[in-house]
């Protein structure tokens, strides 16, 4: 709880209850948030099972442009998915490392999340128009920073959470 305490009176009578009142109405939010995240997990079918094709696709810092080695990564994933996958329905997902967005790079990605939906939009761009590969309902998510798989305080580990991860969803 928060106690505002100062000098003399306070100057605005109920403000503690105010804020008292705004931290219950958080609380219920966040509790109703985590019953939804709750229900769409358990709307996901149970004879789907998720593949993640790897390597994942990496991208250089600040940018969510395809340069040949992720283009040449793409193109094999694209086999992939039309030899193993023809009717599964896949997910991109795009992440950044914790790096903050430069002032030289606000412009054209205004966050961490913005940069890795930038990214996953690429990929599915790139899937889409060089290799014909899309689904009925394609998604692309972006996670930003979150969800890391190496830790951020090296270079080498800023680098392996620059990616994107294609997801495939195989049966149902």
């Amino acid at each position: 709880p928060l106690l505002l305490v100062g000098c003399g009176r306070n100057p605005q009578p109920g403000l503690q209850d105010r804020i008292d009142s705004l931290q219950t109405v958080n609380q219920n939010l966040a509790a109703q948030l985590e019953v939804l995240r709750d229900s769409l997990r358990a709307d996901r079918s149970p004879s789907v099972s998720e593949t993640t094709l790897t390597p994942p696709v990496y991208f250089p810092s600040g940018s969510a442009w395809l340069f040949d080695d992720a283009k040449e990564r793409l193109d094999e994933h694209a086999q992939t998915l039309k030899q193993e996958y023809t009717d599964a329905e896949f997910r991109i997902k795009g992440y950044t490392d914790d790096v903050p967005i430069g002032p030289s790079l606000k412009d054209t990605y205004p966050s961490n999340w913005y940069l890795s939906a930038q990214r996953a939009a690429a990929v599915a761009h790139y899937l889409d128009v060089e290799h014909g590969v899309r689904t009925r309902s394609l998604e692309i998510e972006a996670f930003g920073a979150k969800l890391p798989v190496a830790p951020n305080e090296t270079p080498e580990g800023r680098r392996q959470n620059r990616r994107v991860e294609i997801v495939v969803e195989d049966g149902s």
